[in-house]
């Protein structure tokens, strides 16, 4: 059992850092706050957020801001992952309107599963309760969804026998404790 949980593992962290290299990484994005951002704010207010993820990570001078939904003009949290400022050993500060935001340049494995480990981190406040237990079913989610897009719509179904393999793993890890295997 063990080997195949550590097996899974490792195609699933060479596949998402693969799929990083095969995609050329995230894209590189600029654009401009158009309000003020306290230190403590969590709506970042631009020009436009295209050519940004639809989830992961700004940076606006020396601060990275973790978020996890965008409009066309904002990046903000919800209710289940809120906005993490001073993410990744940074300083959440104030920042004015025109300073520039930037996406932070890293692999697949990084924009996917760097958000919700800092939310897991950094959760805190009255939803902290909440928070972490969704992260953490999201993180579990995006093992079981192997991120295959760069192979092309033919090898898509690799993703659905990968999902069903690892729905298996977690099957047999749920019977095993639980009890119905003693060693």
């Amino acid at each position: 059992m063990g080997k195949a949980i550590t097996f899974m593992l490792f195609v699933w962290f060479m596949v998402s850092i693969g799929g990083g290299m095969m995609q050329g990484s995230t894209s590189t994005a600029t654009t401009e706050l158009t309000a003020d951002l306290t230190d403590v704010g969590t709506t970042v207010t631009v020009q436009s957020t295209n050519g940004f993820p639809d989830t992961g990570f700004i940076q606006i001078l020396d601060e990275r801001i973790g978020y996890a939904s965008k409009t066309a003009t904002t990046f903000k949290g919800n209710a289940a992952q809120p906005v993490v400022r001073g993410a990744n050993d940074t300083e959440a500060v104030a920042h004015l309107d025109g300073e520039l935001v930037r996406t932070v340049e890293s692999s697949m494995l990084n924009q996917s599963l760097g958000y919700k480990l800092a939310v897991l981190s950094d959760a805190s406040g009255l939803i902290a309760f909440v928070t972490i237990p969704i992260t953490f079913l999201l993180l579990l989610v995006s093992f079981l969804i192997l991120p295959l897009s760069f192979l092309g719509t033919d090898l898509e179904i690799l993703t659905y026998i990968w999902g069903i393999i690892g729905i298996g793993i977690l099957v047999s890890i749920g019977i095993a404790v639980a009890g119905g295997r003693r060693v």
